[in-house]
């Protein structure tokens, strides 16, 4: 659990630190273009979430989100946490706090990860969201390891 909320403390410290900073520098819709047609800073404030849905929602989104968040922290002490479910449940929880943060703190969260791929704008994020994906993508895969090898334990068994 001490490796799950220092990665969690860590991931929220970076989120918070880039958000100061950008908005002590950047103006909201204000871009900076760091490779042409690819990628540029773009400082915007999402009310919503992914790809800007439910915009103007915030306080069932916060609602929504301490929800989650609770029900992890009961799923997670059930857990026998290995290496890799502490990155990958600190990675969850930081980037979700960040976010939250921002919901209370701003009305909204701050991204600024602005892509462009293949001529088509990519919706902006942010560090906090990049944490959240790779978390949950880096649960699903553990979760599905830990399944195979079950069912394999099982028929082998019969």
């Amino acid at each position: 659990m001490k490796k799950l909320c220092g990665i969690a403390v860590a991931i929220v410290i970076i989120d918070q630190v880039i958000k100061y900073l950008l908005c002590s520098y950047m103006q909201l819709g204000e871009s900076i273009v760091l490779i042409p047609s690819f990628f540029s800073l773009t400082l915007v404030k999402n009310t919503g979430v992914a790809f800007s849905l439910f915009s103007g929602s915030q306080i069932p989104i916060i609602i929504l989100t301490f929800g989650i968040m609770i029900g992890l922290l009961l799923w997670v002490n059930k857990q026998t946490l290995s290496v890799t479910k502490s990155i990958s449940f600190g990675l969850l929880y930081g980037g979700m706090v960040g976010n939250l943060m921002d919901r209370i703190l701003r009305f909204g969260v701050i991204d600024y990860f602005d892509f462009t791929i293949l001529g088509y704008p990519f919706a902006i994020f942010n560090f906090a969201d990049i944490c959240v994906v790779c978390g949950a993508i880096l649960m699903l895969v553990i979760l599905w390891k830990e399944d195979s090898s079950a069912n394999i334990y099982r028929r082998t068994r019969r």
